[in-house]
């Protein structure tokens, strides 16, 4: 199967000059921006529990659940909602039912009530960010609109909450913190039904079945969902183990806050402008670019620099994390028809907690050979992806209703 207007495969960005792909950007960055605002608070999960009386091995068990059924139920219910044209839905009900659930918490229940609220809790919240995803790139190929500019509302809001919860904390006490997320979470169902039914955004692709094996059975989507994986799955060694490194190098914490910052910054204007820099070219090459990016960082944290080097390596995180984002999005659009774009986001969320569990998991190990030993093992890991992801000649090829390339 191939798109009924050959141009429309390769339609690299920004929005056709018209009111109804106009307010669906600005609907869909309204959606981002209104998923991420509780993701700052996220971060402060764990003095909570204790607050509450977890022990620390119980706080470990409650944080990795997520990850864990992440793998198991994001990949089916993600195709569902896909084939049953139900992605915007989904969202909304995915979050209202997340918001009720973590209110469950406001009694602060035992460890077996702790982890009966955080498994519930967890089979809805895990589908957000990728039915979102699913959504915007129905948007992306159905209107040509720009990823990176409506994704970037993302970060932003996620520096926004990351910078203020500590205030808010200040004000309410850490006891707040479910209810607090509770109603950040009912932004994105009020904003989800302001947007257009799946159907109504894209005619719906004949023979098409909306299913996850579809998806398996293309070889250069998978190859680039997978090199993704990698490149982000890279990053594992300094999520966990960066600030340690930089405090031993004397750097102070408000100093380690502020090249993190640094970072989200340098995230959020190459997703700004990365589209409009790609243009018509294979989005793969994107993905190429992010693995290089990221050989090139591991190798310079491999040797222990100082701030200044740290700052430039800082600023390379908007190649290695918004470059394998941006490229995975893009091919997604330009090869997947609209009723098996969620099954793909599903697939792609699967293989990047895999990615991550598994280098994050190993990075303890890791560190304890040294610290040259656990980045050059990243380096080596992102420069596995480039020949994984490397374009073909054919860019605008599409899935066909048997999931071969067409």
């Amino acid at each position: 199967m191939t798109m009924s207007d050959p141009a429309a495969a390769e339609a690299p960005v920004g929005f056709a000059d018209d009111g109804t792909s106009r307010r669906l950007f600005l609907g869909v960055s309204g959606l981002y921006l209104a998923l991420y605002l509780h993701y700052g608070f996220f971060a402060f999960i764990p003095l909570w529990l204790k607050h509450t009386g977890a022990a620390p091995g119980e706080i470990g068990v409650l944080l990795a659940i997520p990850l864990v059924l992440r793998l198991l139920t994001v990949a089916p219910f993600s195709a569902w909602a896909g084939r049953r044209g139900r992605v915007r839905d989904s969202i909304m009900v995915t979050a209202i039912v997340s918001a009720a659930i973590i209110t469950l918490l406001l009694g602060q229940p035992g460890y077996a009530g702790r982890v009966a609220v955080v498994l519930a809790f967890s089979i809805m919240w895990d589908q957000l960010p990728v039915l979102t995803d699913a959504y915007a790139v129905m948007a992306v190929r159905a209107k040509a609109l720009d990823f990176g500019r409506m994704r970037v509302w993302g970060s932003i809001a996620v520096v926004i909450s990351t910078a203020s919860a500590g205030w808010v904390f200040g004000l309410t006490g850490i006891e707040a913190l479910p209810l607090l997320v509770a109603v950040l979470l009912l932004l994105p169902a009020a904003v989800a039904p302001l947007l257009p039914p799946d159907r109504q955004m894209a005619t719906v692709e004949p023979g098409t079945t909306g299913n996850w094996r579809d998806v398996v059975a293309d070889r250069k989507l998978m190859r680039a969902m997978v090199a993704a994986a990698m490149i982000m799955g890279s990053h594992g060694v300094l999520s966990s183990f960066g600030a340690i490194q930089w405090s031993e190098r004397g750097i102070s914490t408000g100093m380690i806050g502020l090249l993190q910052a640094l970072a989200v910054s340098a995230e959020i204007v190459a997703f700004w402008f990365g589209s409009k820099a790609l243009g018509r070219r294979d989005p793969s090459l994107l993905i190429c670019i992010a693995a290089g990016a990221a050989t090139l960082r591991w190798i310079v944290m491999a040797n222990n620099p100082g701030l200044g080097v740290l700052v430039a390596a800082q600023l390379l995180h908007s190649i290695t994390s918004t470059g394998a984002i941006l490229g995975t999005m893009l091919v997604i659009a330009r090869r997947v028809p609209v009723q098996t774009s969620a099954a793909a986001q599903g697939l792609y969320a699967v293989l990047l907690g895999l990615g991550l569990a598994v280098t994050t998991a190993g990075s303890g190990l890791l560190w304890s050979w040294g610290i040259s030993v656990a980045y050059l093992a990243m380096a080596a890991l992102a420069a596995l992806a480039i020949p994984l992801a490397w374009p073909t000649k054919t860019p605008a090829a599409v899935l066909s209703p048997s999931g071969a390339e067409a």
